[in-house]
């Protein structure tokens, strides 16, 4: 298997640093919940939602990232300035049943954003209001140029759960909560309340461990009682494999870590990435859970069109059945998907 040595030599030297593998529901502290650019040369927080059946909407990605972080997330190409540390990375993705919007652009930290260091509050005009301070969350979102208008205050859950933490390299969690919307667009208008996911991440560049991502794969999928199940795949170049684990938080209680996620792609698409280089789209996937405890296996399908807002990869929604092997529970619904590189 390709990078099968260094594999061998460095993944028990990475986990004996990655405090997420030892403790992933380790809650942060103050500090660490709050902003840390400019302090580190990048952070990133995203909201997301996966939206119940009789929702207009299938899921919402709603991404602020200040400076640029040296991987496939970013889109050098659209940004115009000398100093990618001015670089402040507006992203929007909401996919609808009928319709959908996408925004993706680099706006200028210093002439456009307003934002306090260490605070979670950001300002880009009349578009953007992103503010608040744990538990609790604001954010207003206008899209003016297609009447699209969304508010949110997004409460959290007690718990996090840990993605990454490498002590002044690169650090990446996840909370879970309840997200009050109000949406207008055109002339439709709605209000939603549902669980939604909010993610922080800040870190040095070129992360995680100073190599280039061959391969990112996030999955979310909305499970019956509220609750999220979470896949994440993560591969360097050579097949060296970085992180491939998941997660279960089917309610408030504490979350399920899962120590092994593998993903068989049955069937694929070849779609046009924003740099107009083909990637390989799964349309039909089987993915796996396993812990010590038990193995969570679903069979997934596409149910949008790849949304080419995020690097040199997509965004889509899918649909999925899973199991509990051993015990016959069965769960089906929806989910959403980040994707960089080829899987």
């Amino acid at each position: 298997m390709p990078g099968s040595w260094l594999r061998r030599a460095l993944v028990p030297a990475v986990r004996r640093l990655d405090r997420s593998a030892i403790a992933p529901n380790l809650a942060p502290t103050p500090e660490e919940e709050s902003t840390r650019f400019p302090q580190f040369p990048w952070d990133l927080r995203t909201l997301i939602a996966v939206f119940p059946p009789d929702s207009p909407f299938r899921f919402l990605n709603l991404n602020v990232l200040l400076g640029m972080t040296g991987i496939p997330f970013d889109r050098p190409d659209r940004w115009r300035g000398k100093d990618p540390r001015d670089a402040f990375d507006l992203q929007l993705c909401l996919e609808g049943r009928e319709r959908f919007a996408t925004y993706k652009q680099y706006h200028s930290i210093s002439q456009e954003l307003s934002y306090q260091p260490n605070a979670v509050q950001f300002h880009l005009g009349e578009r953007l209001h992103f503010a608040g301070a744990w538990p609790s969350y604001s954010i207003r979102y206008r899209q003016p140029e297609i009447g699209l208008e969304l508010q949110a205050r997004f409460e959290s859950w007690p718990g996090f759960h840990w993605w990454a933490y490498f002590p002044g390299m690169y650090y990446h969690y996840t909370s879970f909560g309840d997200c009050k919307m109000e949406w207008k667009w055109g002339e439709q208008q709605g209000k939603l309340d549902l669980p939604a996911l909010h993610d922080h991440g800040w870190g040095k560049n070129l992360l995680p461990l100073r190599l280039p991502l061959r391969l990112f794969r996030y999955e979310v999928l909305r499970l019956p009682a509220g609750g999220f199940a979470v896949s994440l795949w993560t591969e360097a170049p050579g097949g060296f494999e970085v992180k491939s684990v998941g997660l279960h938080r089917p309610d408030r209680g504490p979350s399920r870590f899962m120590d092994r996620y593998s993903c068989q792609v049955r069937e694929g698409e070849t779609f046009t990435n924003y740099a107009g280089r083909p990637c390989r789209v799964p349309r039909r996937w089987l993915g796996r859970q396993q812990d010590s405890r038990g193995e969570f296996r679903y069979e997934a399908e596409r149910s949008s069109e790849p949304r080419p807002v995020i690097g040199n990869g997509f965004l889509y929604a899918f649909d999925f059945q899973g199991e509990w092997l051993g015990s016959g529970e069965k769960v089906a619904g929806e989910g959403y998907v980040e994707q960089l590189g080829n899987p």
